[in-house]
């Protein structure tokens, strides 16, 4: 039966409360300060380095983006590739910090880690000013899950059971700095988890072997702590890939486990969102969005209100405009 959108928050409130959470950030929470989504990167690529190639209706964004990384290889640019990748995603040179105000109300919800599949620093970026104080800067990197530096996850995990404030920001898919590393076509997925997950007649997950570093980790985190997912679709067959195989090693049944803040339009769309979601464990709140006019894209500003929300009821302090002011400038010196 689908819980109603009140009972849905407040329970994850008191997950958020508790601060067991860890948050695991897609690209539609930094769109809000200009980053791609994965299907506008996935076009900025066909302008740069192939605009003769279509992009079929039924193609995926990981698929399309693999064709033209081929047609990248084929024409002897993949350095260039790279520097795109590179200047794509660094700090944005016409604003001054790479967030906003909705991104330092998320990273202070209570969350004992912070994860995210985007390549830019937005999230270490707002914990920066979130616990920059009068005493002194605060600081936070990244951690690349992508590079040959692994004992940096180990840390990171340990680090989610202090209860300390975060330090560092988990990048599953890669950083910007590290371009090479980047996940972002099929064969980039393959490399970093293995074979593309197939399941039998009873629909049950067959390749259930963490044999890479990027399935391990995505077990231990959807199996050791409740994530809440935040401008990410929960499409990623990977991902889903992991969240079934953690269903069944530990016989989850409906039993909600994690977090998902959803945007819907109508009543229809959020009993679709739901059912999907239920098989996964995740229980989504949802944020409203407006109809799509002609020409216009999806308006997910409301979003930015039910995180607000959510810090007023978890007692996030805002940051003053006095230190935000100095943060800022801290920031840009």
């Amino acid at each position: 039966m689908m819980v109603d959108n009140e009972t849905a928050k407040q329970q994850l409130l008191g997950t958020l409360k508790s601060r067991r959470a860890v948050l695991l950030a897609g690209s539609g929470s930094s769109a809000f300060v200009g980053y791609p989504l994965w299907n506008e990167l996935a076009d900025e690529l066909r302008e740069t380095f192939a605009p003769h190639l279509a992009w079929a209706n039924n193609m995926s964004a990981m698929t399309f983006a693999g064709r033209v990384v081929d047609e990248i290889k084929r024409n002897n640019q993949l350095q260039d590739y790279y520097n795109f990748l590179d200047r794509r995603f660094e700090p944005r040179p016409d604003r001054a910090t790479q967030h906003d105000d909705f991104h330092v109300a998320l990273v202070q919800l209570g969350f004992c880690g912070l994860v995210t599949t985007n390549y830019e620093e937005v999230i270490e970026s707002a914990v920066i000013e979130a616990y920059t104080s009068d005493v002194g800067p605060w600081r936070c990197g990244f951690v690349d899950l992508c590079q040959r530096r692994s004992y940096r996850v180990f840390d990171f995990f340990r680090s989610l059971a202090t209860g300390e404030k975060p330090r560092g920001v988990l990048h599953l898919h890669g950083h910007y700095l590290n371009p090479e590393g980047i996940i972002l076509t099929e064969e980039d997925y393959r490399r970093n988890y293995g074979e593309h997950p197939h399941y039998d007649a009873q629909d049950r997950a067959q390749n259930v072997i963490l044999d890479s570093l990027h399935r391990k980790v995505l077990w231990a985190l959807f199996a050791t702590h409740p994530l809440v997912f935040v401008g990410f679709s929960l499409r990623d067959g990977f991902f889903d890939h992991m969240m079934r195989v953690v269903k069944e090693d530990f016989v989850l049944g409906s039993d909600h486990a994690h977090y998902a803040l959803m945007g819907a339009t109508t009543d229809e769309d959020r009993k679709g969102i739901w059912e999907y979601l239920r098989l996964r464990n995740t229980m989504p709140v949802f944020y409203h969005v407006p109809e799509v006019q002609e020409g216009q894209a999806q308006d997910h500003s409301d979003l930015k209100r039910l995180v607000n929300e959510l810090a007023a009821e978890v007692g996030v302090t805002s940051v003053s405009d006095g230190m935000a002011s100095v943060t800022r400038r801290m920031l840009e010196l």
